[in-house]
């Protein structure tokens, strides 16, 4: 009843207006200084951030969740936007009676329509590689997740700013330099984090997201097959 109060004491609430509705979205997402800031170390030492959100301070950036479903949001308004075509993950593929389910629009729009869940999903599996390949570093899969989420939604933020790019230049192929770009960084920002002087810590770490991929393919192979089973349209 603070609002009773306050009228009770002559005290006017300001109205609800536009300013009002963006700084309770901006204090919501720490767009004022938590975001910036966190894409601004990602860029930078996107590992030692890492870490230190983990055993250190969680006070300064955007939370990890939060970060990668504002920056898949994002992505997907400007995208739609501006009208850009992008396939998140090809689910073209023929494979004996299954083919009418792999190529089924509800399991292809899902994934590119979705675009941080279906992030999390393969950063899941990611991060059960992850836990094999570099389990003498006694990271949970849960620690291991959160750094996939920054990974992830800072990748998700290079190639939109590729993308407009390719859009306002007029020029072909930034996009996909954009695209592997945003790959690039994500094997450069979990090879930091397990480690930035050791080679072999990137290696892993493309071995892992490969395999990651491979894995999250499977599944939709796997629930292809249940669609067929059951005889779902």
């Amino acid at each position: 009843m603070k609002e009773v109060d306050n009228l009770e004491k002559g005290n006017k609430l300001k109205r609800i207006d536009s300013s009002y509705i963006i700084h309770e979205i901006t204090h919501l997402l720490h767009l004022e200084s938590g975001f910036l800031f966190t894409v601004k170390q990602l860029f930078i030492r996107p590992g030692k951030l890492v870490r230190s959100f983990i055993f250190e301070d969680r006070s300064k950036i955007t939370k990890p969740i939060i970060f990668l479903i504002f920056s898949a949001t994002l992505f997907t308004v400007i995208f739609h936007f501006f009208h850009i075509k992008y396939e998140f993950f090809s689910l073209n593929q023929k494979i004996g009676n299954i083919d009418q389910y792999l190529e089924k629009k509800a399991l292809s729009e899902w994934v590119n329509n979705h675009i941080g869940y279906t992030s999390l999903i393969i950063g899941f599996f990611i991060a059960l590689w992850l836990k094999v390949f570099f389990r003498k570093h006694n990271y949970n899969i849960y620690e291991i997740t959160v750094l996939l989420c920054y990974s992830f939604g800072q990748t998700l933020l290079i190639i939109v700013v590729f993308s407009l790019l390719e859009f306002l230049l007029k020029i072909k192929l930034i996009a996909i330099i954009g695209v592997f770009t945003g790959y690039f960084y994500i094997f450069w920002s979990i090879g930091q984090f397990f480690g930035e002087k050791k080679i072999i810590n990137y290696v892993k770490t493309i071995l892992c997201c490969i395999l990651g991929a491979i894995s999250f393919r499977l599944i939709l192979i796997l629930l292809a097959t249940i669609f067929y089973q059951l005889g779902i349209k």
